[in-house]
């Protein structure tokens, strides 16, 4: 493909046949139609509805434009489950509220992806007949009853520059990462096959140009990922970006923005965008087409932007809320039942680099789950050991992304953040190896450190927090001066060294005995075949049962490196949480990145909180504390 503009008025000379094509993509939804973070109840920059003006000013603007959805659209915020389960339970009329949404805003195609399965076959085909836009997937095919075409073909009148009328035929291709089908494995086992997103997104490129396609439109669910992916990778959008069947690609699943501000929206020669999340961007990639004497169509120019509504913007557009508007109340109503009490603060602002109070109150409930279900069975005499890991830590999620709930009543608002995801809790007989792989991966999250320097970066921001796993039962330490994948040591569980051939018992998601690796593999092989309940109903019952005090045991610390220091982002009010835990080796420094606050970790020879029995200065020692502490000098906004 040919990208200089500057080339263009030769190519385009004594030329009439020329049109200029935008497609206007959103990726990653969630179930996001309304500005609103349910989460923290409160207004947010985000939504279908607030990205709705961008889009109708974009088709005023523009003579041809066509609308995509790259996929996770349907579940992922407490609204869209909310709707889900009235479908599922058939109570209630009409559409889901993001269906109806979409619909106002006349989509021409879209794309599944991962998290669309998370609620079974039955639900999403509902949903897929009440949209009004077709829905395309190559490489996650249903083989005994077709879910949706392999490939779409649509055929669009569009007007050349000179006002002649054409009609086009775009063909679009959907993937999506073949991992969705062990990611859902209890729903969708033996029943979706799934593809290497290369292979098919060339084949059915192939096959759609057979079929007359002018342009094809790769709507690829999943991140940029190396040049060379392995067959079957998760992420492989440059390895799309390089066929030469593709004339413009929209990726997402890893809900980074791309391309940056003044970058150009180009990936190998390809037009590209990826835009974020929960609707804070809308894609917006720009084609010419040239007809040549043949009468055949092909690009010649094309870019690729993300576009922003300001903060100052219109808060949202009334007619693609209003699909949703009963459904927001409802849900926002749901969200304030109490379901528990706290008799001590629990945040998670230090989750990553700390014991911290909102994993040890999951890891709690999740034992007095899995010890009821170990009840009569011979694994019941083996050790019990909880993985847990933390969902509001920051990471994408910037500054809002993070738990600050002080004493008091604990509601269901406050179990969502805790436990976002509807998974099950899952028991299995694992050895050394298994926890030390497990441990190892979770401290990956860690940049490797240089002794004797202070002014560096800790936790790596390619990686997502929920990937540190927690394992409530056994001590260790990490040591991220070494290399990812050498830095757990000193494992022990009750004082004593983990022996080789020591089996436990270990209470963890779904989700973690999903995927192709040897970790996942291991924990299938030793699963318990329990009954379990979902994470949320056992964290529900815990917090039911009385007034909870999440006290974070001492189970991790990172190896004393003296001299050394390195630093990490957190929230303003992470002041507070510093000094709840009595840390020594955390210091505030200021202002860091998107309305986050830098604080650095020294790595001293008593490296990490003290023991929790040391009775810190407030909050964990003894009953709450109603005085707020101050923060330090530096951080005062």
């Amino acid at each position: 493909m040919r990208t200089d503009p500057d080339l263009l008025q030769d190519s385009w000379a004594g030329q009439s046949e020329r049109i200029a094509l935008r497609l206007l993509g959103t990726t990653d939804l969630h179930g996001h139609v309304l500005p609103w973070d349910y989460l923290t109840d409160r207004h947010a920059p985000l939504g279908l509805s607030r990205l709705a003006p961008l889009i109708r000013d974009h088709r005023r603007r523009a003579a041809n434009t066509l609308l995509f959805d790259n996929g996770d659209f349907l579940h992922g915020n407490p609204m869209a489950d909310a709707e889900s389960a009235r479908l599922a339970q058939g109570t209630g009329g009409g559409p889901h509220a993001m269906a109806a949404a979409m619909n106002g805003l006349g989509y021409d195609a879209g794309t599944l992806g991962n998290h669309e399965f998370n609620h079974g076959l039955g639900l999403l085909r509902r949903v897929l007949g009440q949209l009004g836009h077709p829905v395309t997937s190559a490489n996650l095919t249903c083989p005994a009853t077709p879910l949706a075409p392999e490939g779409l073909l649509l055929r669009r009148r569009l007007r050349t520059r000179d006002g002649k009328m054409r009609v086009l035929r775009i063909g679009v291709v959907g993937v999506a990462p073949p991992q969705t089908v062990e990611w859902d494995r209890m729903r969708l086992a033996g029943r979706i096959a799934a593809g290497d997103i290369v292979a098919q997104a060339r084949a059915q490129a192939g096959a759609l140009r057979r079929r007359g396609a002018d342009i094809v439109v790769a709507l690829a669910h999943c991140g940029t990922g190396p040049e060379r992916p392995l067959p079957g990778a998760e992420n492989a959008g440059r390895a799309l970006a390089a066929l030469p069947g593709i004339d413009a690609l929209f990726l997402g699943h890893t809900h980074a923005a791309h391309p940056a501000p003044g970058a150009p929206g180009v990936l190998r020669g390809t037009p590209m965008v990826q835009p974020g999340r929960f609707g804070s961007h809308l894609g917006v990639i720009d084609l010419e087409l040239h007809r040549s004497a043949r009468g055949r169509w092909r690009v010649v120019y094309g870019t690729g932007r993300l576009d922003t509504v300001a903060r100052t913007g219109p808060p949202h557009d009334p007619a693609t809320a209003a699909p949703a508007q009963r459904a927001h109340l409802r849900t926002r109503r749901l969200l304030r039942r109490p379901v528990g009490h706290t008799t001590l603060p629990i945040t998670s602002h230090f989750a990553l680099v700390a014991p911290d109070a909102s994993l040890q109150l999951i890891a709690d409930a999740w034992r007095a789950a899995a010890r009821r279900l170990l009840v009569g069975r011979p694994e019941a005499a083996l050790p019990l050991l909880v993985a847990v890991s933390p969902f509001r830590s920051g990471g994408h999620a910037g500054a809002e992304g993070y738990l600050s709930l002080p004493p008091g009543p604990v509601t269901e608002r406050h179990l969502r953040a805790l436990q976002p995801h509807p998974d099950r809790l899952c028991l299995s007989v694992v050895r050394r190896a298994e926890l030390l792989a497990w441990l190892e991966g979770g401290a990956a999250t860690f940049c490797q450190v240089l002794p004797q320097r202070r002014d560096q970066r800790l936790i790596d921001p390619r990686r997502p927090p929920y990937g540190f796993d927690v394992i409530d039962g056994l001590s260790w330490r990490i040591d991220p001066s070494r290399p990812a994948g050498a830095r757990i040591g000193d494992l022990r569980h009750a004082g004593r060294p983990v022996g080789p051939e020591d089996r436990f018992v270990v209470a963890t998601s779904s989700h973690r005995l999903t995927g192709t690796g040897p970790l996942p593999q291991g924990l299938r092989g030793g699963r318990v075949a329990v009954e379990a309940p979902s994470l949320r109903a056992a964290l529900r019952a815990h917090l039911s049962a009385a007034p909870v005090t999440p006290r974070p045991r001492r189970s991790w610390r990172f190896a004393a490196l003296p001299g050394t220091a390195a630093w990490f982002e957190a929230p303003p009010e992470a002041c507070a949480a510093a000094l709840l835990i009595g840390s020594r080796d955390i210091a505030p420094l200021g202002l860091g990145d998107d309305g986050l606050y830098r604080y650095r970790l020294r790595f001293g020879p008593e490296s990490g909180p003290p023991p929790i029995d040391s009775a810190p200065r407030l909050g964990y020692g003894g009953p709450a504390r109603t005085r707020t502490p101050r923060c330090p000098a530096a951080m005062t906004p």
